[in-house]
């Protein structure tokens, strides 16, 4: 696909310092969504995804919702076509930069996972942020071709916040979407916030 080529090649112009410091400032972008949209839900579950090569990461965003005494969860993987079952991430799963790799395994798409795979009900989530090659200012997602998203994304209920992250240069005005895609409610750069659904639809 032609926006697969495009966004390899403007993930190859991102320096590994230039991606860290616009995954500083979208997680900045990403905390005030979370800190404003959260409600009254007790408890908070904030569904995040350990990145991978051109992905900005969550990490710091991390930090901040344990402080705040919000958990965390990740997808894991128990096969290929299976959907993802959120599963517990404790503080002590996490350094100050990364995963504690010796807590973690990885899953059926080499993801790294908690070991003790605590199951967390799709449904207790108050919000999941989700990564992809690109994204349009419709809330639309450009993902890696595997469906694993796409078949997680529609078992949510519709209060569960959708939110994705990715670099400014990677947003378009536009993505071709099939049936079966379900767009964010914020897309979130370094450079802004785009409310791109009405949350709870």
């Amino acid at each position: 696909m032609a926006f697969r080529a495009w966004v390899r090649q403007v993930s190859k112009g991102l320096p590994p310092q230039d991606l860290a410091a616009i995954s500083t400032a979208s997680c900045a972008n990403l905390v005030a969504i979370l800190a404003d949209h959260a409600g009254n839900a007790d408890p908070r579950y904030l569904m995040v995804y350990v990145p991978i090569r051109g992905e900005i990461d969550p990490i710091f965003a991390n930090r901040w919702a344990i402080s705040h005494e919000w958990h965390l969860a990740v997808g894991r993987a128990t096969s290929r076509t299976s959907v993802l079952q959120p599963v517990a991430v404790e503080s002590s799963d996490l350094g100050s930069d990364g995963w504690h790799r010796d807590r973690c395994e990885t899953d059926a798409w080499d993801m790294l996972v908690p070991r003790n795979h605590v199951p967390i009900r799709a449904a207790s989530l108050t919000a999941v942020v989700v990564p992809g090659l690109a994204y349009d200012r419709r809330g639309h997602r450009l993902g890696r071709g595997a469906g694993v998203y796409d078949r997680f994304l529609a078992t949510l209920p519709p209060n569960v916040l959708r939110i994705g992250l990715t670099p400014a240069a990677l947003v378009v005005p536009e993505l071709p979407t099939e049936p079966h895609d379900v767009p964010m409610h914020f897309v979130v750069t370094e450079h802004e916030v785009i409310a791109a659904n009405t949350p709870g639809r």
